[in-house]
């Protein structure tokens, strides 16, 4: 943990509001590098830790009910999942979009997403 715990240590004398966390690769895996323990970085940061990455409602409640983050960022899925939070709520479907429309480009896949059935 050495670099990366005397960076937590380093980022509580600043005070901060919470640490938002990628938990593995972007996009492709929750696999973090050897050596590297989320759960033990985010019980030495002194505030509200985020966490993200691949997370879906149920990974989200069970590690909010362990104590290991504080919040769950859902940053993909909101993409075209206009309505996600009540999507959760109900339990609907949620929709994936394609990688190509993520970021850039046309129009299509940036407002077009159509809201959930429930």
């Amino acid at each position: 943990m050495g670099l990366h715990g005397y960076l937590i240590q380093q980022l509580n004398t600043l005070n901060l509001a919470y640490l938002h966390f990628v938990e593995g690769a972007t996009a492709t895996s929750r696999e973090v590098p050897e050596g590297v323990d989320m759960d033990a970085l985010s019980a030495q940061f002194n505030g509200p830790f985020i966490g993200n990455n691949n997370y879906d409602l149920e990974m989200a409640i069970e590690r909010r009910a362990q104590g290991k983050i504080d919040a769950v960022a859902f940053g993909r899925l909101f993409i075209s999942n206009p309505d996600l939070v009540a999507r959760l709520f109900q339990g609907a479907e949620l929709t994936i979009a394609p990688r190509e429309s993520y970021y850039g480009g046309g129009a299509k896949g940036y407002t077009d997403w159509p809201l959930g059935q429930y």
